[in-house]
């Protein structure tokens, strides 16, 4: 605490720099989202231990998110049979490729409520950019893949790459 006051006394202007330094440290940033494409989306996320709904026209949205807080964000249409979605901070551009990934995610934080601060920690830790690349080598047959098994896999902390499997 002596340096502290120390520093301010020889550099009075340290307070300001301190002070703008501090405010760099929010919690939350707005971030652009792209689309795949320009139509009426109903986008649903993850954020603060909720989920949220809104509707975009366009192909880009701004939205707060919290800063490395994996976050799912899926945008649903009447013209796609599946959601685009993408995992922040891994990526702010939403694919279909990434809504299977995505959709985990949004699936294991809603079933999460009761417990919310501590499961999002826990998530945020989880490799989702490996997952992400995981689910797009299976394409279009990530929608195949036995869900639950892999929620309860990265639920109890004991998720591999083996236990990707395709419901027969």
């Amino acid at each position: 605490m002596k340096l502290f006051i120390y520093i301010l006394s020889i550099c009075p202007a340290g307070f300001l720099l301190l002070l703008f330094s501090c405010s760099s440290f929010s919690a939350e940033t707005e971030e652009k989202f792209r689309l795949p494409q320009s139509e009426s989306w109903t986008v649903k996320t993850s954020r603060n231990s909720s989920s949220e709904e809104f509707s975009v026209d366009g192909s880009s949205f701004y939205f707060s998110v919290n800063k490395n807080e994996a976050t799912a964000i899926l945008a649903y249409s009447d013209g796609h049979a599946r959601p685009c979605g993408a995992i922040y901070p891994y990526s702010t551009s939403l694919s279909f490729q990434d809504g299977f990934a995505a959709e985990v995610l949004f699936t294991l934080c809603a079933a999460s409520a009761s417990s919310a601060a501590g499961t999002h920690e826990y998530l945020s830790k989880f490799n989702w950019q490996r997952f992400m690349e995981e689910c797009a080598a299976f394409g279009e047959q990530s929608w195949k893949l036995d869900k639950e098994r892999i929620m309860q896999k990265i639920s109890s902390g004991t998720f591999k790459k083996t236990d990707f499997k395709l419901l027969e």
